[in-house]
């Protein structure tokens, strides 16, 4: 064999020895780190956002970047999600205008999201009583002093929102109830302590009718609002304001504010609403900004 056929053929050897080290051994390519995805309540986790557990329940939270000067309380429908009715209110920012701590929990109830029936044993209490463990919770965890409490309700979170202005009104500042009315016997909230109301409501709303439905126990609007205007000591008079659409299907929003009440009382009336919309946040909030003052 010629000088020159031998280089070749070391030439050729080297190559299948990775280079001439010997080792004969193959690099081995690493795997991607699968990305780790934060879930909370079954759902993944925005930005900014922490997942807390009570009670074998989660929620989800959202802190302010300034002072926190209170807490709100986003209640999810059924179907629903403590994520999707964060984002219909848009929870964040809620939080960073009103430097609130937001909390969006799970509800126990499969069919109805939550124990929101009231009755005249009012024996399912879980809710009610997970609602004051948790706001306890989360003031001792971020030590907020202050007593302010908004309760954000849609749908079957709107029923739950009026059950606790009847079982604890004395831990709540305001409600926001939207397509969401009072289940149940009205003898059943005898409290006598005011609590700010907002509802929304559209007439063309079909899961969750305006005028009630004897499916559930849910009373009409007229009836929830007359409640409460009761006990905040409302008169018969009230101021009429429009206002702009909530979504792209309506015609515009006409709210209703009574007068001489202890604690306010307002119902905005969704001109052309389904009860599954596409509703804008900041429209909704433009609209209940009375109820921080």
């Amino acid at each position: 064999m010629n000088k020159k056929a031998m280089i070749n053929l070391t030439i050729i050897s080297c190559s299948l020895l990775l280079g001439c080290g010997g080792s004969g051994s193959k690099k081995t390519e690493q795997p991607s780190p699968t990305p780790i995805i934060t879930t909370c309540a079954g759902q993944s986790l925005e930005s900014g956002t922490s997942c807390i557990t009570l009670e074998n329940r989660e929620a989800i939270v959202y802190k302010p970047s300034n002072t926190i000067e209170g807490i709100a309380v986003f209640l999810h429908g059924a179907p629903g999600s403590p994520k999707k009715v964060s984002k219909i209110f848009n929870a964040k920012s809620i939080s960073d205008s009103e430097k609130l701590i937001s909390v969006s929990p799970q509800g126990i109830n499969e069919k109805w999201g939550w124990e929101s029936v009231n009755d005249s044993a009012n024996a399912k209490q879980a809710d009610v009583d997970f609602i004051v463990n948790l706001l306890t919770k989360i003031r001792t965890d971020n030590n907020i002093t202050t007593d302010k409490v908004y309760i954000f309700g849609y749908s079957a979170g709107g029923f739950m929102a009026y059950k606790l202005a009847c079982q604890i009104p004395g831990h709540i500042t305001a409600i926001v109830s939207l397509a969401g009315q009072y289940r149940g016997d009205f003898s059943a909230c005898s409290t006598s302590t005011p609590v700010t109301v907002h509802h929304f409501h559209s007439p063309q709303d079909r899961e969750v009718p305006i005028k009630g439905r004897e499916v559930g126990e849910i009373k009409s609007v007229a009836e929830t609002l007359a409640h409460w205007l009761l006990i905040n000591g409302c008169s018969e008079t009230f101021n009429t304001v429009k206002h702009p659409k909530v979504s792209s299907t309506s015609n515009g929003t006409e709210t209703q504010t009574w007068e001489g009440c202890v604690k306010e009382v307002s119902f905005s009336a969704l001109n052309n609403v389904p009860h599954e919309a596409s509703y804008s946040a900041e429209v909704l909030k433009q609209i209940y900004q009375p109820i921080f003052n």
